[in-house]
């Protein structure tokens, strides 16, 4: 006889073998004993929980020949073995990726005509129904709408978001769960006693880890592990089939941050890279220990194999502040998202590693905004959002706000000169630039024509410019006023460009005269009037 696997060697036969869904199995009985069998339903949740096998227990249930309706099916009939093997006549298991279409929908119904021959009830179990085209859900809901008599449908997926509301609407819909690690372990343990395998609790641990909430993945695992030719899993052996990194290896990296031993972290990566596990991942693993370290650091508890794991992660992560822990789960996705993109993985890995080794110069962004004046002006609130978009490095934080923080950011003049007028032209039209570009550039041309009582008139030649101004006129005289701490008036003058003279039949000197830029063309390429 050929070899069965663990996940259906295990699968569950009753309501009670199935793990972490009692809030399903419970309403399902409760119809069972109280005849309340509704006509659809829709099973949801993620892969591996035990969506499939519930919908076979119902049906065992329902047409069990010994009791049926019974929430305790024999699991003997003739029935319950056709089923459990999957070649019932009655109850139909019908997989949604491959049976798309709408044809494929119109032949079920033409089987709904014909009654169950042996059981209570025709259940159709149709798997990962979100694949049915629109027309073929279109196509089966007339029939979810007037269900023929004895009829049921159990729907199944992974991606509920899919199918259309109208069919969810006429189902009665159960959402499972993910499987807990400590109901994971339990049901490794049974299986572990049924089939004489030793393995200890450390390893169990890891396999329903890395299950990630399935039962089918851990059962899948466990598997793998015992194709290694062994009748004992121990922790270094499940280390090794499935590149986990352990602990231990996060541990002492962490350690290295708080040390900021940038050569220490990237030896650490070397010899990752050297065993051959998957860098990304160690950077997942890495990823989850740091989460747990914030976890543990805001006061929830973390799921841990010992007591042992549980002191080294309280040590460590007292070491860092949330701050810290929330910027290395952000670099550290960064990360994540540029190993995809990148043909040179230990590249990134190395630059983040440098990168994250330099965390405790690391200062809060609140820090560095307070040496940012109590009122700052626009565009020192521009550069605040610069700052944001870097890494929260004091030294370049500080760099950037001496190189954009005004020189001058006010003058107390109580008589504005030329010299003064001229001399902060340039700071004032920077000060308008982080609000209008535009308007700093015609103001910064405009030309000087006179100064009484500090009621400036200035004169452009554009009208443009001219209508600009003019409109921003109390904006300018508020900006000029706030700079010279005093009141200041603006008056806008149009000035007009003078005709130009015209010069019939102009020889090469008048054109010189005319245009400093042609008269040097000229000269450096000796042309001529022809």
């Amino acid at each position: 006889m050929s070899y069965l696997v663990l996940a259906r060697k295990y699968r569950p036969q009753t309501f009670d073998e199935v793990y972490a869904q009692e809030h399903i199995t419970k309403v399902l009985r409760n119809t069972i004993e109280l005849d309340r069998t509704a006509h659809a339903y829709l099973f949801t949740g993620p892969r591996g929980v035990g969506k499939t096998s519930m919908a076979r227990i119902f049906a065992k249930s329902l047409n069990c020949l010994e009791n049926g309706p019974t929430i305790t099916p024999c699991n003997k009939c003739q029935n319950c073995v056709e089923i459990k093997q999957g070649n019932s006549s009655d109850v139909i298991e019908i997989d949604g990726a491959s049976n798309t279409g709408v044809n494929d929908i119109r032949d079920l119904q033409k089987e709904l005509m014909y009654s169950p021959s042996n059981s209570n009830y025709k259940i159709y179990i149709i798997d990962e129904v979100h694949m049915l085209s629109k027309s073929a859900f279109n196509a089966l809901l007339k029939t979810l709408e007037e269900p023929p008599e004895r009829v049921i449908f159990i729907f199944a997926t992974t991606e509920p978001h899919k199918v259309l509301p109208t069919i969810i609407s006429r189902c009665q819909r159960f959402d499972f769960r993910r499987i807990p690690i400590e109901s994971i372990i339990s049901r490794l343990k049974d299986i572990c006693q049924k089939e004489k395998i030793t393995a200890d609790d450390e390893s169990l641990f890891l396999i329903a880890k890395k299950a990630d909430g399935s039962m089918r993945d851990a059962q899948s695992l466990m598997d793998q592990i015992l194709a290694y030719g062994k009748e004992k899993i121990n922790h270094s052996d499940v280390l090794s089939i499935f590149g986990i990194v352990p602990d231990d290896i996060f541990a002492g990296i962490m350690e290295n941050i708080a040390n900021k031993n940038a050569g220490k972290l990237i030896d650490y990566l070397h010899k990752i890279v050297e065993k051959g596990n998957d860098l990304e991942e160690f950077i997942n693993g890495l990823l989850e220990f740091v989460r747990n370290l914030l976890l543990l650091k805001i006061g929830l508890e973390i799921k841990v194999f010992s007591q042992s794991q549980q002191n080294k992660m309280e040590e460590i992560h007292s070491k860092f502040s949330e701050n810290d822990l929330l910027y290395l789960i952000q670099l550290l996705i960064k990360t994540k998202t540029d190993l995809k993109n990148s043909d040179n993985p230990i590249l990134i890995i190395e630059m983040a590693f440098v990168k994250i080794s330099r965390l405790k110069e690391l200062e809060p962004l609140e820090k560095i905004f307070q040496e940012l004046d109590k009122n700052p002006s626009t565009e020192e609130l521009i550069e605040k959002d610069r700052i944001k978009e870097k890494d929260h490095s004091p030294k370049l934080a500080k760099q950037i706000i001496r190189e954009t923080k005004p020189k001058n950011q006010r003058k107390k003049v109580e008589n504005i000169t030329q010299e003064v007028w001229e001399d902060s032209k340039n700071e004032l039209s920077a000060r308008m630039k982080a609000s209008d570009m535009i308007l700093a550039n015609y103001f910064l041309g405009s030309k000087l024509q006179q100064i009484t009582n500090n009621t400036i008139t200035l004169s452009v030649q554009s009208q443009l410019a001219f209508d600009i101004l003019e409109s921003k006129q109390n904006f300018i005289e508020h900006e000029v006023s706030d700079f010279f701490q005093t009141k200041v008036h603006l008056i806008f003058k149009l000035i007009k460009k003078q005709n130009k003279k015209i010069i019939n039949n102009p020889n090469l000197e008048d054109i010189k005269k005319e245009s400093p830029v042609v008269a040097e063309f000229i000269e450096k390429t000796d042309s001529v009037i022809e």
